[in-house]
């Protein structure tokens, strides 16, 4: 019995002895693999792959480590993986290279007008419904936002994309639907695409109400100044600096109306902001067509100054440099004299 005994503790101890040796030599390691199965054209996210551990036998070639899992995020699967197959390079390109699975493939011309430097691939932009103008059978649609995208593939003056079927059919009919080509503006770098789409939805809704009730706010004139690339803005302005009032036509100094002392911000003098041919001009609105970034500045000019900016008549004759910085200069004297 004692030897029985003994043969056993010593093969118990052979067995644990073997285990901590295959420990110690064990060569495996950490691979990404298919979380679950995943269809061809599949765009990899979070959730989508995950680490497992293998035999260097066991891969042929070289399979990403278990650190890359982000890396490959936003890539699409060129065809069906089962779930825990091995991830590699070969399985993987750009979502905009080909047609993946159900995918198909799709051109839309687009108008770039709005746009006057041009877009380009990498570019956000809003895509714009360019609205169709009131007729005597028709109340006709303002001009506004329908989506932001990336632009990823550009083809000629066209954007070209990969949908499936029903999202293809959207984009195929899109043109047709708008009554011509939707438009394209690129959103300034930093800026906010939500809210400058909304800004530009309230300004197309008021113009084309405005155009639908009674024509043009600013004259015949107002519509034909219009350009490829141009925006619109109609922006309220203080005449009280000019009691002798001001027309269109005239030359102005556009300023700034300051802020009292008593403000929490410590105020600010008055101050001429620039000089401006009135060329459309009626009952204290000013209208600018300007190129969107001069057009944002325009739209925003009241709200950075925190009210109408004022318009000062300048007599034919003046120079304006002149008369600015003496301006200038009394207004500065004057709000250093009340503080």
């Amino acid at each position: 019995m004692l030897g029985v005994l003994a043969g056993l503790a010593l093969m118990a101890g052979g067995v644990v002895g073997f285990w901590q040796s295959a420990a110690a030599f064990d060569e495996r390691f950490a691979v990404i693999v298919a979380a679950r199965d995943l269809p061809a054209g599949h765009l990899l996210a979070v959730g989508d792959t995950e680490p497992a551990l293998v035999l260097p036998g066991a891969v042929p070639h070289l399979a990403w480590s278990d650190d890359a899992s982000q890396a490959l995020e936003g890539f699409a699967l060129a065809y069906p993986t089962q779930a825990g197959s091995l991830i590699t390079a070969q399985m993987l390109a750009e979502p905009v290279a080909a047609p993946f699975g159900d995918r198909l493939e799709v051109h839309v011309p687009i108008d770039a007008s709005l746009a006057p430097a041009g877009v380009f691939e990498g570019d956000l932009v809003l895509l714009v419904d360019p609205g169709a103008p009131s007729t005597a059978h028709s109340r006709g649609r303002a001009r506004q936002v329908i989506d932001t995208l990336r632009i990823e593939s550009l083809a000629g003056t066209a954007l070209r994309l990969f949908a499936p079927p029903a999202e293809w059919v959207h984009w195929r009919t899109l043109p047709a639907r708008l009554g011509g080509p939707p438009m394209v503006l690129p959103v300034p770098l930093g800026g906010d695409a939500a809210e400058l789409a909304a800004e530009l939805d309230a300004v197309w809704a008021d113009q084309h109400r405005q155009a639908a009730a009674s024509g043009s706010l600013l004259g015949a004139d107002w519509s034909s100044a219009a350009r490829p690339g141009l925006l619109e803005a109609i922006v309220a302005v203080d005449a009280t600096l000019s009691p002798s009032g001001i027309a269109q036509g005239d030359l102005a100094l556009l300023v700034d109306p300051g802020v009292p002392l008593e403000e929490a911000s410590g105020g600010r003098p008055r101050s001429v902001l620039r000089s401006v041919r009135l060329d459309h001009y009626r009952d204290g609105q000013l209208g600018i067509w300007a190129e969107p970034v001069e057009w944002v500045w325009w739209r925003s000019l009241p709200q950075r100054l925190g009210a109408a900016p004022m318009l000062l008549r300048v007599a034919p004759g003046t120079d304006v440099e002149q008369a600015a910085a003496e301006l200038n200069r009394a207004w500065r004297a004057e709000w250093e004299q009340r503080q």
